[in-house]
C-alpha cells in the first residue's frame, strides 16, 4: 500500500515539472519562430509533438501553427498542409490571425480548412500515411480533393478575367502579367467601343469635304483598336484556360488527369456544363 502511495505522490510532484518544461520548450520554439529560424522550428516542433500529451489544445495548435508556417515559408506546402490539418483535428473552427499572418498563408490555410471540412461532411475515413520518417494520420483523399477543388476555383475565376485563376494558384510574374494584360484589354475594348461609335457618328455627320477624310481616319483607327482589344482578350482567354488545364501546378503536382466539371445556370432555363476527363 505504501508503494502505491509513494507512486501517486511522485506523480503529483512531477506534474508541475513536466508542465514547466513544456512551457519553456514552447517559449523556445516561439523565439526560434520569431527569429525566422524555420528549419529549427520544424525540428523542435516535431520533437515536442512526440510528447503532445504534455500540452493543452491551445498549445498544440500553436505548435502546429508555427510548424505549418515554417514549412510553407520553406516551400514545402505538402508538409504545411499536414500541420494545418492537425490544427483542424484539434479545433475545426480555428482561423489564422490576419494581424500576424501573411494573406498568402491565410489563403492556403483556408483552402486546406475548406477541403478538410468537406471531407468530414462526406465521412471519409483517414488512412495512415508516411510523411518523412514519422507516421502521421491524414485523410489521403484530401490531396486529390484539394487539387480538384483548387483547379476548379482557378478555372471559374479565369473564365471572366484571364489571369485571376493563376493569381489564385500562385502570385507570380506570369499571373500578374496575365491579369494586368486582361484588365487592360477589357478596359481598352470598352473605351474603344464608345470611341468608335462616337467617331462613326462624327464621320457620318461631317458635311465639310475637307474634313471627311480626317474624320474617317479617326473612326477607322478607333475601329481597329477596338478589334485589336477584342482579339487580345480572346488570345489571353484561350492561353489562360490552356495553361491552367495542362501546365499549372496546384501545389502538389501537375493536375492533368482530371478537370472537374462546373455548371452555369441562367434564368432557370439555360445551363452550360463543361467537363473534360483524360
Amino acid at each position: 500500500m505504501n508503494k502505491y502511495l509513494i507512486v501517486v505522490i511522485l506523480s503529483f510532484i512531477s506534474l508541475p515539472v513536466f508542465s514547466q518544461d513544456a512551457k519553456q520548450n514552447l517559449k523556445d520554439l516561439s523565439e526560434k519562430f520569431g527569429n525566422f529560424e524555420y528549419s529549427d522550428v520544424i525540428n523542435e516542433a516535431s520533437r515536442l509533438i512526440k510528447d503532445k500529451d504534455h500540452f493543452s489544445n491551445n498549445e498544440l495548435i500553436e505548435i502546429y501553427r508555427m510548424q505549418g508556417i515554417a514549412y510553407f515559408t520553406l516551400s514545402d506546402e505538402q508538409s504545411a498542409r499536414v500541420s494545418f490539418i492537425e490544427i483542424l483535428k484539434v479545433d475545426s473552427s480555428f482561423e489564422m490571425n490576419p494581424s500576424n499572418t501573411s494573406p498568402k498563408i491565410i489563403s492556403f490555410f483556408d483552402k486546406v480548412k475548406n477541403l478538410y471540412l468537406l471531407n468530414l461532411d462526406h465521412n471519409e475515413e483517414p488512412e495512415i500515411a508516411k510523411h518523412d520518417t514519422v507516421y502521421v494520420e491524414i485523410p489521403v483523399t484530401i490531396r486529390d480533393t484539394v487539387n480538384k477543388e483548387i483547379l476548379r476555383q482557378a478555372l471559374l475565376r479565369s473564365v471572366f478575367i484571364p489571369g485571376t485563376g493563376h493569381l489564385y494558384l500562385h502570385s507570380d510574374f506570369k499571373a500578374w502579367a496575365l491579369t494586368t494584360l486582361s484588365v487592360a484589354s477589357i478596359a481598352a475594348g470598352i473605351y474603344y467601343i464608345i470611341d468608335t461609335n462616337k467617331k462613326e457618328k462624327e464621320y457620318l455627320q461631317e458635311t465639310d469635304i475637307n474634313n471627311v477624310a480626317g474624320k474617317y481616319n479617326d473612326y477607322n483607327f478607333a475601329y481597329r483598336m477596338r478589334n485589336f482589344a477584342f482579339i487580345t482578350y480572346a488570345a489571353l482567354w484561350l492561353y489562360s484556360q490552356f495553361d491552367l488545364l495542362f501546365l499549372s501546378d496546384t501545389g502538389d503536382a501537375k493536375v492533368i488527369s482530371y478537370i472537374p466539371g462546373f455548371d452555369f445556370k441562367l434564368n432557370n432555363s439555360f445551363s452550360f456544363s463543361y467537363q473534360i476527363r483524360f
